[in-house]
C-alpha cells in the first residue's frame, strides 16, 4: 500500500510535521554554549645551579580559563584553587598586578588565572629574580602570545617596568647553557659584571647574553611581538 502526506484544506502542514519542526527549533534554541577556552603558558625560571638530573629549568605553569567571572581577574594557586599567599609569593603577586595594570587600557581580563610550579620548596631564594619572567609570562598569557622556547630571563621588576639587578649572573649563564637555552636576558649593566669574563664564558657555553632595560624590550625579544 502506498503512503503519502496530504495538506489539510486550510493549506497548513499536518499537525505531526508541525510538531516535529517546533521540536527541532526548540532544540536549536537550547544548544548549550561551547566550553570556555583554557589558555596555558609555561614560564622557565632562571636559576644559578643546574644538575645533570634536571630536565630544563624549573617552571611555572599558567592557565587562564577566560571566564566572565570573577571580575576582575583573580589569581589562584594550583589545582586546589587556594589563593596565593606567603612571603615568598609576594613576587608572584607583584608581577601579576603589574601585568594586569599594564594591559588595563586595552584589555579587561576576567575569570581565573591558576598558577602551579614544577618545583617544590620555598620560593624566596629565586622569587624576586623571577619577577621579570613572571610578568612577561602573565602578559603573554593574557595577550595570547607565545614565548620562544630557547630564551630565558633573570631580573627583578621595578614598579615603572624597568628590570632590576640580580646576583650570580655568571652562574645563571652557565646553568642556562647546560639547560639548553640559547639566549639569556639580564638586566642592563650586568653583562660586564665585575670579576666575570663574560665574553669567554659566553663563547664557551654557547649562550648569547643580552642586556635589557625594560619589560617592553624583553617582551619583544621573548615573544617576537610588541607589548
Amino acid at each position: 500500500m502506498r503512503t503519502h502526506t496530504t495538506f489539510s484544506r486550510s493549506g497548513t502542514w499536518p499537525h505531526t510535521l508541525t510538531f516535529v519542526m517546533v521540536s527541532l527549533v526548540g532544540c536549536l534554541l537550547f544548544i548549550p554554549p561551547p566550553a570556555l577556552a583554557n589558555r596555558t603558558l609555561v614560564v622557565p625560571i632562571s636559576v644559578a645551579t643546574y644538575t645533570d638530573a634536571q630536565s630544563g629549568f624549573p617552571t611555572f605553569v599558567m592557565k587562564w580559563d577566560e571566564g566572565r567571572q570573577p571580575d576582575p581577574l583573580t589569581l589562584k594557586w594550583g589545582r586546589s584553587q587556594v589563593p596565593v599567599r606567603g612571603a615568598g609569593m609576594k613576587s608572584i603577586q607583584h608581577a601579576f598586578q603589574f601585568a594586569v595594570e599594564r594591559l588595563t587600557p586595552s584589555l579587561h581580563p576576567t575569570g581565573t588565572l591558576s598558577l602551579s610550579a614544577t618545583f617544590s620548596g620555598p620560593l624566596s631564594a629565586e622569587g624576586s629574580t623571577a619577577e621579570a619572567a613572571l610578568a612577561i609570562g602573565f602578559l603573554a598569557l593574557l595577550k595570547g602570545d607565545h614565548l620562544k622556547q630557547d630564551i630565558t630571563i633573570t631580573g627583578t621588576l621595578e614598579d615603572d617596568g624597568r628590570i632590576g639587578e640580580v646576583s650570580q649572573v655568571a652562574e645563571k649563564t652557565t646553568a642556562a647553557a647546560r639547560a639548553g637555552y640559547h639566549v639569556l636576558l639580564v638586566p642592563r649593566g650586568q653583562f660586564y659584571a665585575p670579576r666575570v669574563n663574560r665574553v669567554s664564558l659566553t663563547l664557551e657555553s654557547h649562550v648569547l647574553v643580552r642586556e635589557v632595560d625594560t619589560i617592553e624590550e624583553a617582551y619583544e625579544i621573548m615573544t617576537g611581538k610588541k607589548l
